[in-house]
C-alpha cells in the first residue's frame, strides 16, 4: 500500500475513536440511589433507672433439727431425705427393749405392794376388832395403820416410776411436729444416740422466706407495704418486706433483710435468690436501641445522624458517652437534640456523608 494512502487511513481511525470517546463522555450517567435507613427520633429524658441486684438465699421458716429426747440405740428410721411428711407421722424409733423390762419389773414390785397392803389392811381391820374387846394394844394398832401407809407410799411410787418409764417409751418414738420435708438424714439404724443428738432434719415447707444482705441506705428505702421481685432461677417471685435486720455483716457490710413470698410456691431451701431494686439516676438524655451505637475514639461512642438539607438526608456522626446499657437499650448524653433521627440498624452499611432515605423505625422491628 502506498505510504499516503496508509497515512489517511491511520488519521481517519484517530478521528473515529475521539469522537466515540467524546460522546461517551458527554452521555450523563444514572446517579446511584439513596439507602433506605431505619431511624429514630430522639426524646428527651431527665433521668435513667438501674436494676441492681442484691444475692441471697431460700430459707424455710422452720428448720428443725429433731432429735430424741433420752439417749439410746437407733432401732428405726422410716423416713429418708426429701420424703413428705405429715404432722405427728412417727418418723424413727428407738430400741426400748430395756425400758420394757424394767416396766415388768415395776408391774410386778406393784403386784406383790398390793398384795402386802391387802394383808396389812385385813390385820388392821382384826386388831381394831379385838381393841374393841380388850384383847389387843392400840400400840400393835398403830404399827399396824404405819404399815399400811408406807406400803400405800410404795405403791405411789411405784406408779410414779412405772409412769415415767412409760413417757420414755413414747418419747422413744419420733414424730413430726409439723408438716414438712426431710432435708437431711444424720443417723443409722444401729448407732447408740446421747440425749438430743439431731436424728433428721425438718424443713417446713410453707412460709418460706428470702434473707438477702443489702446495703444499710439502699435498705432504709424499703416498705413493708410494697411488692418487690425476686429472681428464683428463671423465675420472679413477687414478695414482701418481712423485717429488716439491725446486725449490720462485718464482712459484706450489709443488713440481712427478710422477705416472703406473696404467694406460696415450693422452693428449694439453701437456693439463691437475688432481690431486684431500682435506682433512679437524674441526667439528661436519651434512651437508644443498642444497634445504634458504634465505636468512637477516647472511650467515646458513635451514633449516625440523618440531616436533611437542599441536596437530600445525609448521614452525620456525632460523639456520644453512654451513661448506663441494658442488653437492648443504651441512655446516651452527647451533641444531640431532641427531635433528631439516629440510624437504629444496619451501621457497617454507613459513612458520615452518605445520602440515605430515612425510614421511621418500625414497632417490634429487631435490629
Amino acid at each position: 500500500m502506498p505510504r499516503d494512502s496508509l497515512l489517511v487511513t491511520l488519521v481517519s481511525c484517530l478521528l473515529l475513536i475521539s469522537g466515540c470517546s467524546d460522546h461517551s463522555a458527554a452521555t450523563p450517567q444514572p446517579s446511584a440511589r439513596p439507602l433506605s435507613v431505619s431511624v429514630q427520633a430522639l426524646a428527651p429524658r431527665g433521668a435513667y433507672t438501674v436494676e441492681q441486684r442484691f444475692a441471697g438465699r431460700v430459707e424455710v421458716a422452720q428448720n428443725s433439727a429433731l432429735g430424741f429426747e433420752a439417749g439410746g440405740k437407733l432401732e428405726q428410721v422410716l423416713v429418708d431425705e426429701g420424703n413428705p411428711v405429715l404432722a405427728d407421722q412417727v418418723l424413727a424409733r428407738l430400741d426400748t427393749r430395756l425400758l420394757q423390762a424394767e416396766a415388768t419389773r415395776l408391774q410386778a414390785q406393784r403386784h406383790e405392794a398390793r398384795a402386802r397392803l391387802r394383808l396389812a389392811r385385813i390385820s388392821l381391820e382384826r386388831l381394831v376388832a379385838l381393841e374393841r374387846k380388850g384383847y389387843a394394844s392400840t400400840q400393835n394398832r398403830d404399827e399396824l395403820q404405819a404399815e399400811v401407809d408406807a406400803l400405800q407410799a410404795s405403791i405411789a411410787v411405784i406408779d410414779s416410776t412405772l409412769a415415767s418409764n412409760q413417757l420414755l417409751q413414747d418419747k422413744s418414738v419420733l414424730r413430726a411436729p409439723f408438716a414438712a420435708r426431710i432435708g437431711r438424714r444424720l443417723a443409722d439404724e444401729g448407732e447408740v444416740l446421747a440425749a438430743g443428738q439431731p436424728v433428721l432434719q425438718l424443713l417446713a415447707e410453707s412460709n418460706t422466706e428470702f434473707n438477702i444482705g443489702i446495703p444499710p441506705e439502699r435498705a432504709a428505702v424499703l416498705r413493708p407495704d410494697r411488692e418487690y421481685s425476686v429472681q428464683i432461677g428463671d423465675r420472679q417471685v413477687p414478695a414482701r418486706l418481712l423485717s429488716i435486720g439491725a446486725d449490720l455483716n462485718p464482712g459484706s457490710r450489709t443488713l440481712p433483710v427478710r422477705l416472703t413470698p406473696i404467694e406460696p410456691i415450693p422452693l428449694v431451701n439453701g437456693a439463691l435468690a437475688q432481690l431486684w431494686l431500682p435506682q433512679t439516676y437524674p441526667a439528661d438524655g436519651f434512651e437508644v436501641p443498642l444497634s445504634a451505637l458504634t465505636d468512637g475514639v477516647r472511650g467515646l461512642w458513635n451514633v449516625y445522624v440523618v440531616r436533611d438539607s437542599d441536596a437530600g438526608s445525609r448521614v452525620e456522626v456525632r460523639d456520644v458517652r453512654v451513661l448506663h446499657s441494658t442488653t437492648h437499650s443504651a441512655y446516651i448524653t452527647g451533641a444531640l437534640q431532641p427531635g433528631e433521627q439516629i440510624i437504629t440498624r444496619g451501621l457497617h452499611r454507613i459513612v458520615p456523608g452518605q445520602r440515605v432515605s430515612p425510614q421511621p423505625e418500625t414497632a417490634g422491628a429487631q435490629p
